[in-house]
């Protein structure tokens, strides 16, 4: 597995509660006052939110999340969160690299320009070898050491002759991915942040344990 510079979530804290996680889109809806009609713009900037809840934490373990959030500094530095609702993708036993290092991103900022919603991948072998399905999540890794989170859209039609393959993802590439870079199927990571300089507030209660609470993220372009 890739080692990533950003620090990783603690792994030691118990396992969330729940999870809620969406993709945030940026649609501008115009009416006409006239005709009533509408006209939709999306904005290339979709993230990654999330919501990620524990029922409590022991003194120990309070303390653990205590400092990981001071090394962020509040919502300032970036971390890579695992989400715990996704399962490891098993597309074959040997794992694609990327087919084409041109594929473009312009981080989702910019809404003159469009980044690539599709990822065209060397299956190493015939494309019925994979079961690459909707939903299957995985993440990416730039020459920097960003990482990205992303889902296929789409299924893949079979065939036994194609060794090269363009999926549909979402969402769009955040960077250009490395030439034979693989992708992430066993711990697929985003880059998230805390949504605010408020999240790391924690409510001890008699026992010395800190009451239920929830954590909001979102993702870092």
């Amino acid at each position: 597995m890739t080692t990533f510079p950003l620090p990783l979530f603690p792994a030691n804290l118990p396992a969330p509660a729940s999870e809620r996680w969406w993709l945030e889109h940026k649609t501008q809806i115009f009416q006409s006052p006239l005709s009533g009609q509408e006209q939709r713009v999306a904005l290339n900037a979709a993230r990654w939110r999330a919501e990620v809840s524990f029922p409590y934490l022991k003194a120990e373990e309070a303390r653990t999340l205590q400092a990981f959030c001071a090394r962020l500094q509040g919502a300032q530095k970036s971390f890579r969160y695992a989400p715990a609702h996704i399962r490891a993708a098993r597309w074959s036993n040997n794992l694609p690299q990327v087919a084409d290092p041109q594929q473009d991103a312009t981080n989702g900022i910019d809404a003159n320009l469009v980044a690539s919603s599709k990822l065209t991948l060397d299956l190493t072998e015939s494309l019925s070898d994979h079961n690459i399905r909707p939903g299957d999540a995985f993440s990416l890794v730039s020459e920097l050491g960003e990482c990205s989170l992303h889902i296929v859209t789409t299924s893949l039609r079979s065939a036994t002759d194609v060794q090269f393959a363009t999926i549909d993802i979402a969402p769009p590439l955040r960077f250009a991915p490395p030439l034979d870079s693989q992708v992430e199927l066993d711990n697929p990571q985003a880059c998230m942040r805390l949504l605010d300089d408020r999240q790391a507030r924690l409510q001890w209660r008699p026992g010395n344990i800190v009451d239920a609470f929830t954590l909001q993220l979102i993702e870092v372009l």
